[in-house]
């Protein structure tokens, strides 16, 4: 099969201590020269001689199992986007894949981002695929056996199983619970990311739709009785019920891995289940004792707005107890800052009384103080594709050049903001090091220029020692270069201060919706 080479699209991957740049072209290459490139595998009279007029990728965009090449527009403005399949052949083999954009692509990469963790494989265990491949066939079974069970319950107490098969109460009961499943495909694949972010106000947010999804459900009471209605109820809420499940079965996990604090998660996890045994057992003799005096519906409607506002309350009460010293995104930012101002950090509690982040620390107490940003898309912060942002944009590329991250300032009426893209190849501690990294940076432009006595002899524009423009090509370049040096002395420091206040410095609270970058530079 002939194949073509294009290796703007094949990134050559390089972590610490290695020569191998990433995402290098060969010295020499200019946009005016054509140039002839040779697959390991084709033959040699069938080389294609490759466009010198086509824009040349400045960065090859993960997102979602797919790559996205991005390059400058030829008109000055914008960048342009080409969406292809990633070559499932190992470049470093001699061979490659056919660059590809097809439906079948697409449809893969939306399914996956549905029911795979972000960046599988690399971010789970070698055995998450064989087990969870089990794990649906004995699911399937499970709930087949549930089925007939449900049958045959219900027809041993009188209800009848004749007639249309859609009309069996069993087959409605289990329309009712598919439709569930159904919509919590769709939320999980939206939402599940800010799982890790925000677990506290997604567990109050969970708790709060499983309350509205019972109050739906109560309603089969106020309608005629017809298959119809019944559905349209007791599905609908069934919905709310089941997303609000899978929040709370979410983040619990979470929560049992954080009270575990001798690596006991599952001795913690079964407590927990014995001690809600005996809270549904005494909400079940509760409820059947409250039904022996009336079923209408105001009776229960109103037994139910008494105890919805007293349920919220307590889950509310119970995220404010459950101090966790999970790094959040604004909490470390805040945490960041204060290390490169003053050489020390604050503990959960005093940070807390500070009231500097929002609700639950996950939050910044005001919008407009959020100067950092994780692995965003490209096209969210190259908005315009000026000259100006082209050549920001490579002289962040040459500095990061031989690191698995890269940090991309910009100016904004609050001050510097920072984005910070990450290689495929990044690690925990690449996003930690980029975080420090980041401040220190924000500080610097914030200033002028980095805290140095000795500025390099070839960046002359911080010759003279006074302020320049922080964002003018050489002050920029040796900022960049003069943090990062500073990073890689205070980043061991850094982490063992967290560590000492009591903050968890292997967990980050961030949304990482995936996306990964390689980034070209002119090395």
């Amino acid at each position: 099969m002939r194949r073509q080479l294009c290796t703007q699209l094949l990134p050559r991957l390089c972590t610490r201590g290695h020569n191998t740049p990433l995402l290098q072209y060969p010295t020499g290459l200019r946009h005016t020269q054509s140039f002839r490139l040779r697959s390991s595998n084709a033959p040699t009279g069938s080389e294609q001689d490759l466009d010198a007029s086509k824009p040349r990728p400045f960065a090859v965009e993960r997102v979602g199992g797919r790559e996205c090449q991005l390059s400058w527009s030829g008109e000055g403005k914008g960048v342009k986007k080409q969406w292809q399949d990633i070559a499932s052949v190992d470049p470093k083999s001699g061979k490659v894949a056919l660059p590809t954009n097809s439906l079948t692509g697409r449809i893969s990469s939306w399914l996956g981002q549905m029911f795979l963790p972000t960046n599988y494989p690399h971010s789970v265990h070698q055995s998450y695929l064989p087990f969870h491949v089990l794990q649906f066939f004995e699911t399937t079974l499970s709930t087949i056996t549930s089925v007939l069970c449900n049958q045959a319950l219900l027809t041993s107490v009188g209800v009848s199983a004749e007639g249309s098969i859609f009309g069996a109460v069993a087959v409605q009961w289990i329309i009712k619970d598919g439709a569930g499943e159904v919509a919590k495909l769709f939320f999980i694949r939206r939402f599940s990311p800010y799982f890790d972010s925000h677990p506290k106000t997604f567990t109050l947010f969970g708790e709060g739709i499983a309350c509205l999804g019972s109050g739906l459900q109560i309603a089969t009471l106020l309608i005629a009785p017809s298959p119809g209605n019944f559905l349209l109820c007791a599905a609908g809420g069934n919905i709310f019920k089941l997303v609000g499940g899978a929040i709370w079965f979410t983040t619990h996990i979470k929560f049992m891995r954080y009270f575990s604090m001798q690596g006991n998660t599952g001795d913690v996890a079964a407590k927990d289940e014995s001690q809600a045994s005996i809270a549904q057992l005494v909400g079940y003799a509760s409820g059947i004792s409250l039904l022996t005096v009336s079923h209408t519906a105001p009776y229960l409607y109103s037994i139910f707005f008494l105890a919805v506002p007293l349920h919220l309350t307590m889950t509310v009460y119970m995220m404010r107890v459950a101090t966790f010293e999970l790094l959040t995104l604004p909490r470390v930012s805040l945490l960041a800052e204060e290390y490169v101002t003053r050489g020390a950090v604050s503990s959960l509690a005093e940070l807390d009384a500070s009231k500097r982040t929002g609700l639950f620390g996950e939050y910044y107490k005001e919008p407009g103080e959020r100067w950092l940003t994780l692995a965003p898309r490209v096209g969210e912060v190259l908005r315009a594709g000026t000259d100006a942002e082209r050549t920001r944009w490579q002289i962040c590329a040459d500095v990061f050049k031989n690191d698995r991250y890269m940090l991309f300032p910009q100016q904004s009426p609050r001050g510097p903001t920072l984005s910070a893209f990450f290689h495929p190849d990044a690690t925990h501690e690449d996003t930690m090091r980029s975080i420090l990294h980041a401040a220190l940076v924000r500080d610097a432009l914030m200033r002028g220029r980095p805290p140095s006595s000795t500025p390099p002899a070839t960046d002359a524009a911080c010759e003279d020692g006074e302020s320049a423009d922080p964002y003018a090509p050489p002050v920029l370049r040796y900022i960049l270069r003069e943090t990062r040096e500073r990073t890689q002395a205070d980043f061991n420091s850094f982490k063992t201060t967290l560590d000492t206040r009591g903050w968890r410095t292997d967990e980050l609270g961030y949304a990482d919706h995936g996306h990964r970058l390689t980034w070209a530079h002119d090395g």
